[in-house]
C-alpha cells in the first residue's frame, strides 16, 4: 500500500512545483499593488498596467489559477489601468516590451533564467517571485511569511537597476 502511494504521488515530486492556494492568493494581492509603488514603472505606464505570469508546463497549471486570482481580485482594473495579466513561456517571455512585471513561477535552476533576469533589468521590468531561491538569482521582490506576511526586497537588484519604491513601501519590507 505504501509503496502504491508513494508511485502515485512521485510524478508531483519530480516533475512539478506546487503552489500552496494561500500564498498565490497573498501573491495576486500584492504584487500587482507593488508595481504601482515604484515610481520608474508608474511613470512608464500609459492606460495599461501588463503583469506576465513566467511560467514552465509543470507550472502551468498554478499559472492559470494565479491569473484567475488576480482577475477576481482586480476585476481588469488597477488602480486607475487598466490590468492586462497573461501567462507566457520563459522563451516568450524574452521577447516582451512594455510589461510592468513578470511573477515567476519556474524552478531556479531554469535554463533560461539569466537570460530572463538580464532582460528584466534591461527593461526595468519588476519580478516577482516565491521562492528564496529566485531571490537569490536575482529576483526583485518576493514574500516572506511567518507569523506575518512582508515582502521581502532585493537591496542588490534595487541599487543595480535601479528600482525608487515608495518610502511605506520600503519600511513595510524586509531587505533581502
Amino acid at each position: 500500500m505504501t509503496k502504491s502511494l508513494l508511485l502515485i504521488f512521485i510524478p508531483f515530486f519530480l516533475w512539478g512545483t506546487t503552489y500552496d492556494s494561500i500564498l498565490l492568493q497573498i501573491g495576486a494581492k500584492l504584487f500587482p499593488k507593488v508595481i504601482l509603488m515604484e515610481k520608474g514603472t508608474t511613470d512608464r505606464i500609459q492606460s495599461v498596467v501588463n503583469l506576465v505570469i513566467v511560467t514552465v508546463p509543470a507550472n502551468k497549471e498554478a499559472a492559470q489559477r494565479l491569473s484567475g486570482m488576480i482577475e477576481r481580485q482586480y476585476g481588469g482594473v488597477l488602480s486607475n489601468h487598466s490590468l492586462d495579466v497573461s501567462v507566457a513561456s520563459p522563451k516568450e517571455a524574452l521577447t516582451l516590451k512594455n510589461v510592468h512585471g513578470f511573477i515567476l513561477l519556474i524552478d531556479p535552476d531554469e535554463s533560461s533564467l539569466p537570460a530572463l533576469l538580464e532582460h528584466t533589468h534591461q527593461n526595468k521590468i519588476l519580478t516577482f517571485s516565491f521562492d528564496p531561491e529566485l531571490m537569490k538569482k536575482g529576483s526583485a521582490v518576493s514574500l516572506y511569511i511567518g507569523r506575518s506576511v512582508k515582502p521581502y526586497i532585493n537591496l542588490t537588484i534595487l541599487k543595480q537597476v535601479p528600482f525608487t519604491f515608495e518610502y511605506g513601501f520600503l519600511k513595510l519590507s524586509q531587505p533581502y
